[in-house]
């Protein structure tokens, strides 16, 4: 039976009173940062549903910062794949075929490299969001977080239009246990 992560929605438009709050004036401009902290807001998503301490988009950031894990475009898989295990989430950046998400999406929420808002005109990847889940189906349903501001308002797509966005890289997590798991 499909199953259904309990992920919460994370937003990777850094609000200005937390940017001020945790010092991320001294990194630059809020809104370019914004721009790029799609897989820092998934990875704080995810620390959340694993019950782990989170800290804030801006903290991610600098910890990005800090640990050098930052491209122009955003954060590198393998470095958003270590802050999660020194926050204490196992986890590996690794290649996932679109054919195997399904039976990964049932022990485990997946952070995936798409185009945002699945495009299906061919272009491949540069935004990450989670994968939660799946409805099964001729062409399943998939359940995601968006940080995006489109993300605020869409949560599923079909497999199909997902595989014509997806590049194919994710961020994968030791297995999710919910209160019902021994």
């Amino acid at each position: 039976m499909p199953r259904v992560h309990d992920v919460p929605l994370c937003r990777q438009l850094i609000q200005p009173a937390e940017w001020d709050l945790h010092g991320g004036w001294a990194l630059g401009d809020r809104i370019e940062w914004s721009n790029r902290a799609c897989g820092l807001a998934s990875l704080r998503a995810i620390l959340l549903a694993y019950g782990r301490e989170a800290p804030t988009v801006t903290e991610l950031l600098k910890l990005a910062v800090k640990h050098e894990v930052l491209t122009p475009r955003g954060a590198l898989h393998a470095g958003i794949a270590s802050l999660a295990a020194d926050l204490g989430v196992p986890s590996t950046a690794e290649p996932v075929p679109v054919d195997e998400l399904l039976g990964r999406l049932d022990d485990a929420p997946l952070i995936v490299s798409v185009t945002e808002q699945f495009p299906d005109d061919g272009r491949k990847g540069g935004h990450l969001v989670i994968l939660r889940g799946y409805e099964d189906g001729p062409d399943p349903t998939i359940l995601f977080r968006d940080p995006s501001r489109w993300g605020q308002t869409h949560d599923r797509v079909p497999l199909s239009r997902l595989s014509c966005s997806y590049t194919g890289r994710a961020i994968t997590f030791e297995p999710l246990k919910t209160n019902g798991d021994s």
